[in-house]
Order: C-alpha cells, then sequence, then structure tokens
C-alpha cells in the first residue's frame, strides 16, 4: 500500500488529548529531537550519580527539565529495543508473532512492517520533517539482504524522509556508512561484496587496540573507498555533525529528529579529544564523547533560536553491558549500572531500567524528577498526543500516552504494568505496580562466567560487583532458591530479596497477568517460538553403529576430536532440553559437540565464543555419512569434510535454529583419500554456534590428525 494511502486510512480526525495538555502545547508544532543512545547504563551519567565521568550537557538537560527514575527499555537487546521504540508494540509481537528477541544480523531484512504505524509516521502525517541518523540495525530489504543497493524497503519506508548512518552495529560488519538506501561511497565498479565464510579477500578496516574491546572482523570485500570513509574514531563526531547540519536546513518547518548514537556500545573508539579525559578509562571517554554530542544538538537548538519550542528527550536503548571496558571502569571504581542488578541482555533491573529526560521549555517543570513507570514503547501514543492527533488503540499497540507524565503531575500512575524482555525467551516478565516478577531463576541474559570474558553477566557477575541477592551464594544461583522471582521495587529497587515464596497471590496473580502476553508468541506444535526449516533429527539413543566408523561423542569426552584454534569453555554438551525453547534436544544419545556451551551450569550459550575443533584423519570407503547438525545457517559457522591438506569439500549448517537437522555426505568420491570433518565458529553474533553429533560412515579411523597446529594435545 502507497504510504500516503496508509495516512488517510489509518488517521482519525485530530482532537485534542485532554484540556490540560491542549493549553499547554504551543500554538506553533513543536519540533521533537530524540535522542536514543546505545548501552548506556542507570548509573552512566552525572545526573543519575556517577562520579568517576562528567556530563555537564545531559545534566543541563535534567536541570532544565524533567528526569525520570523508574523509565525502561522494554528489551534489554539492542535490536528489539528499537523495534519497540519505533512501532510502540512489544518485541514479542514483531515478525507475526515469532518476537525478535536478539540483535538482528548482517543479513536481516528490514524487521518492521511497512504497512504499521510508526513514530516517524505520527510527525510525517502531522506535517512534519523527519530523519534518523545514526545507528539503524533493524535490517533492510526483504528476504535475506545482501547488501546489493537500493537498501529498500528501509527508514525511508516507515515515514523517515532521510537517513544516514552505522547500518548495523559498531561492532560488526558492514564497516561503512548507509545515506538513505545507498553505501556511502560505494563504486559500481568495486562494490561491497557479502564474502561469506572466507575472509581472505575481506576490506581492511581502523585498526583498534585490545583494550577497545570486541568487534568482530569484517566479512565484506569491496567497496575500498566506502571502508576508508568509516573510522571507528570518527563516527561519534560525524553523526553529531549530520544531525547538526539536518537540523539547519530545516528552514522553519517542524521536524522529528530520530539520533541514535554508537555511543557507548562497544568497541569504545572515542575521537583523539576525548581519550583520557575521565576517571574511568575508555568506557568514560565514550561517555564524555557522548555527553560532547548532545551538547553539539543543543548548542545547534540555541543558536537557531529553536530550543524554546523544541521537546528533547534522551534515553538509551538497554542498561550497561559488563564487557571488557565496563569490567575496566568497574575496576577505577565506576558501577554503570548503579546500584541496580544485573546488565544488558539480562531482565534484572540493570539490564532494562534506564535514564531517561524530558526537556520541554515553558511545558515541562525544570529541575523536576518522577518516578512514574514507563517504556520505551509509550513514544508512539505520546509523540501522537503530542502532535494533538488521535488514533485508533489498535494502531498504538502496546503504547501508552506518557505525555500527562512529562508535562504534569498525576497523583495516580499512568501506566498499569509492563511487560519487559531479555535475550531469553523464557524469562519474558512483567512489571505491575511495585511489584517485578521473573518466571524463572536468574536473569536470560548473557552467560560469560568469569572475569574477562566479554560476556560475563549472570550470578558470577552480580557477585563480582557485590551485589547482593538472595538466590545467589559464591556466584551460583541457591539450590534452594525459589523457582522463580518476586521483587517489591518501591523497597528493593536493587533486587536484594526474592520475595515469591512470600507472596504467593501475588504471583498468582502476576503469573496469570503475563501469560495473556506469553500466550500470543506464535509457536510450532512442538512448542518452539519458530518452526525449523530443513529436516529435524529425532531424538534416538545411544547404541552400536552399523557402520564401520562413528563419532557419537558417547564416551563423554572430546577425545579423538581436537580443539585447533580458539577456545570453547563445554565443547561436549549433555543438556536435556535447549537453552531458548526448552524443548528436548534432538541428540543421539546423551553427548553432542556444542561451539554454544560455555559451561555446564550455563543460564544460556554464548555466540561469543569462537575457533576450530577437527577429528583425527580417516580413510572412507564408499558410501555416505550421515550426521546431524543445528544452530545458525550463517557463513561463518559449518561443519566441513575436508581432505588432508585442509581443502573443504563439503559443508553443512543449520538453519537458524537449535533444532538438529539430518544431513547426509556421498563419500564416494573420496574414497580411499585421507579426509577429516572440521568444525568452524567465527561468529560472535545471533546463531553463531553450531551443534554436530552422530557422524556414521564407513571408514578406517586413523591415529594422526591434519597438519594444523594443535592447542590442546
Amino acid at each position: 500500500m502507497d504510504r500516503s494511502l496508509k495516512a488517510l486510512f489509518l488517521v482519525l480526525p485530530c482532537a485534542l488529548f485532554s484540556m490540560a495538555a491542549s493549553t499547554a502545547l504551543a500554538e506553533q508544532p513543536p519540533n521533537v529531537v530524540l535522542i536514543f543512545v546505545d548501552d548506556l547504563g542507570y548509573g552512566d551519567l552525572g545526573c543519575y550519580g556517577a562520579t568517576k565521568v562528567q556530563t555537564p550537557n545531559i545534566d543541563r538537560l535534567a536541570t532544565e527539565g524533567r528526569r525520570f527514575t523508574d523509565a525502561h527499555s522494554v528489551s534489554a537487546v539492542c535490536t528489539p529495543s528499537r523495534y519497540a521504540l519505533l512501532t510502540g508494540k512489544y518485541p514479542l509481537r514483531a515478525k507475526n508473532g515469532e518476537g525478535v528477541w536478539g540483535p538482528a544480523p548482517i543479513t536481516s531484512p528490514l524487521l518492521v512492517d511497512t504497512e504499521k504505524l510508526t513514530i516517524a509516521d505520527v510527525f510525517k502525517q502531522s506535517g512534519y520533517d523527519t530523519a534518523v541518523i545514526g545507528k539503524w540495525h533493524l535490517g533492510f530489504k526483504e528476504g535475506s539482504n545482501e547488501w546489493q543497493e537500493p537498501l529498500r524497503p528501509g527508514p525511508q519506508d516507515l515515514g523517515f524522509d532521510y537517513y544516514f548512518g552505522m547500518p548495523v552495529v559498531n561492532s560488526a560488519p558492514p564497516y561503512v556508512y548507509v545515506e538513505n538506501d545507498h553505501i556511502v561511497g560505494n563504486d559500481p565498479d568495486d562494490p561491497l561484496v557479502l564474502l561469506g565464510r572466507n575472509r581472505d579477500g575481506a576490506t581492511p578496516i581502523t585498526p583498534i587496540p585490545p583494550e577497545a574491546a570486541q568487534r568482530s572482523p569484517n566479512r565484506f570485500g569491496g567497496a575500498k573507498e566506502a571502508h576508508k570513509q568509516f573510522n571507528d574514531y570518527q563516527v561519534g563526531t560525524t553523526f553529531a555533525k549530520k544531525a547538526v547540519e539536518w537540523i539547519e536546513q530545516r528552514n522553519k518547518k517542524p521536524f522529528f529528529l530520530y539520533l541514535a548514537t554508537t555511543n557507548i556500545h562497544h568497541p569504545f573508539t572515542p575521537a583523539k579529544r576525548f581519550q583520557g579525559t575521565s576517571q574511568c578509562g575508555l568506557y568514560g571517554d565514550f561517555i564524555h564523547e557522548l555527553d560532547w554530542i548532545v551538547g553539539e544538538v543543543l548548542a545547534c537548538l540555541d543558536d537557531n533560536g529553536l530550543s524554546d519550542n523544541t521537546m528533547v528527550i534522551f534515553t538509551s536503548d538497554n542498561g550497561g553491558m559488563f564487557n571488557h571496558g565496563g569490567q575496566a571502569a568497574f575496576k577505577a571504581g565506576h558501577r554503570q549500572n548503579g546500584e541496580l542488578l544485573g546488565f544488558k541482555f539480562g531482565v534484572w533491573e540493570g539490564g532494562h531500567r534506564v535514564p531517561f529526560i524530558v526537556r520541554w521549555p515553558g511545558r515541562v517543570e525544570p529541575g523536576t524528577v518522577s518516578d512514574q513507570l514507563l517504556g520505551n514503547v509509550d513514544m508512539l501514543a505520546t509523540f501522537a498526543a503530542v502532535t494533538e492527533q488521535e488514533f485508533d488503540k489498535t494502531q498504538l499497540g502496546d503504547s501508552v500516552n506518557m505525555l500527562p507524565a512529562m508535562i504534569d503531575d498525576p497523583d495516580v500512575p499512568v501506566r498499569d504494568h509492563l511487560v519487559l524482555a531479555p535475550h531469553k525467551g523464557t524469562h519474558l516478565s512483567i512489571r505491575h505496580g511495585n511489584w517485578m516478577y521473573i518466571p524463572r531463576q536468574g536473569s536470560g541474559g548473557f552467560g560469560g562466567r568469569k572475569l574477562g570474558d566479554h560476556t560475563f553477566a549472570g550470578p558470577p557477575a552480580a557477585s563480582f560487583v557485590g551485589s547482593i541477592n538472595s538466590d545467589i551464594e559464591n556466584g551460583k544461583i541457591r539450590e534452594d532458591a525459589p523457582p522463580a522471582q518476586l521483587y517489591d521495587l518501591a523497597s528493593d529497587r536493587a533486587q536484594t530479596e526474592n520475595l515469591y515464596r512470600r507472596h504467593p497471590d501475588v504471583v498468582e496473580k502476576l503469573s496469570s497477568l503475563l501469560k495473556q502476553y506469553s500466550s500470543q508468541i506464535k509457536r510450532s506444535d512442538s512448542g518452539n517460538a519458530r518452526r525449523p526449516e530443513g529436516d529435524p533429527a529425532k531424538k534416538t539413543p545411544a547404541g552400536p553403529s552399523p557402520r564401520t566408523a562413528a563419532f557419537d561423542f558417547e564416551s563423554g569426552k572430546l577425545a579423538p576430536w581436537k580443539i585447533v584454534e580458539g577456545d570453547f569453555g563445554h565443547p561436549l554438551g549433555s543438556r536435556s532440553e535447549f537453552f531458548r525453547s526448552q524443548r528436548e534436544y534432538n541428540k543421539q544419545g546423551e553427548y553432542y559437540l556444542t561451539t554454544l556451551e560455555p559451561s555446564p551450569t550455563a543460564e544460556r550459550g554464548q555466540d561469543s565464543q569462537t575457533g576450530i575443533i577437527v577429528s583425527p584423519l580417516f580413510i572412507p570407503a564408499t558410501g555416505s555419512m550421515t550426521f546431524r547438525v543445528g544452530g545458525g545457517r550463517g557463513s561463518a559457522t559449518y561443519v566441513a569434510l575436508c581432505t588432508a591438506d585442509g581443502k573443504e569439500v563439503e559443508q553443512a549448517r543449520g538453519v537458524n535454529d537449535q533444532v538438529m537437522q539430518n544431513a547426509t555426505w556421498d563419500l564416494t568420491p573420496y574414497a580411499g583419500q585421507k579426509m577429516y570433518l572440521k568444525v568452524v565458529d567465527k561468529s560472535t553474533t545471533g546463531w553463531g554456534h553450531l551443534t554436530v553429533d552422530d557422524f556414521q560412515f564407513d571408514a578406517e579411523v586413523l591415529n594422526e590428525y591434519p597438519k594444523i597446529a594443535s592447542r590442546r594435545e
């Protein structure tokens, strides 16, 4: 449907949202600047208690506006958080009810339905100029995005007139800018090419030191000029410049700017002028650059006489992540999430309670603080009120108009409850009044278990930073801990005491309310949130092989396979249920080979593990090899059949599902040759892992290995 027709059918006649609000609104439509930052924790700003960083520009917003203490991103993960912000719908409703739970992969299509109302539509339909500058991370095109121009559908199909920014995330390729639907600096004679697993021809990118934290290698070749124009240390200053330029070009027309910074997501690459300016390393320096970006936008509004009629909202996509930079900052005395329990990706408060500041001169009382409950999903209905438009309730989805909480001082909560999602769907949780109910143990977030892990989180990290929680002892969930969690956040914002067993009536009420949402997630007949493609293997017991050779891992030991590159915390899994869906593992016997599990007791998998595992050499006879494979379908995760000199002659991979698929290779062309199997995991993004099991074939297995240097004999 054409977007102009969409507007005609969607918009109902304008109406005043309330007498109080109508008298507060200016005759001239207000401009709106929404600054949506990345991975900024509740304790990362001076106005929220930080002492090791200085944020005068953001603190100025709080002094001149209203600071919220109970604001949340409805997802603790970047992509679903952005989905909720733009659409006014909980991320569990995305993809026709399957939900969006993790970061969008490099090849993701556009995840937002172009036929549905967005925050940009709201402003566009009220005569505004609209732009998004900065991080997108919601995909482009339909189907798999292979990065061929034009990149449509994209932001311009969701109500934005203009887009300039980082297409995915600053820690993942392609390391280029996109403007509207084209790659900046792309040359038809040297196009951007997705290389897949072979990165030998990848175009060089900005070198960064290890202390800047993790960044995935480039997987794209070509587009040398486009890559040259992208410098990690200039991303923040580039976005600030583009935002200022766009505002200055508006020519008195009302405008909406969605500025989505990459600060302070890893890698921490502030411009040179900010390096060494904080008291907590590169993490704090990156916050200082963020504060400067905000200052540039505020100065632009001042210089152009726009401040008095511009609503500025500042917030974050999720809580702080305790990665390498966060750990270094903590060592220097900085607590990124303040007193809150947990970190990004998890459903404890540190994962999703975020700074939220609104300034609107003459409308929002300066220097005020509000404890009203709100979520980023509420921006759609709030912006409809700001522009004095009225929409059907179904169009606003899960969004609640929070303008009364911004410009007035309501005696009662404007929002009754809020659904909060971590990365792990099993931990979808609900906030109701002062109560927070989590239906499982733990946080449902990252699973790194020791200091130095990029994904250090959960109970081990909570204990390390000194957080007290009645379910946790020595970095582990206590054996006698309740099966779920209930917290009274009015008296215990730090979530020190699980009240699950003390208030069964509250648990029953909130569990019932939560089920109204979780039951809407589309599931297959077997209960998984996605129906697997391919040919799912059946779970079978261990037994003698009818073939002359087999690798079924039933010894419980990795041998005779070897890790020859990288690190895998727990390469042989024995779980009975999948991490996310809790369905029964469709394995053969008890054990399987995995690149996902950091430990036997991990709360979730860890895609950040990478490396290579190989089998011993074998000499196959004619016939087929059967096996099962699960996990990611990406080009950087696969199992390969290799000749002795390392040539890969066959490959197989999962279908972005936990369910292992049946696979078969014909060994006849390789009969009599020395061969080996290689499991490759070079991915650190969503579905960046592999599981394999039950290799059955006819061969002579040798007591020797391919000539690959082994780190573990």
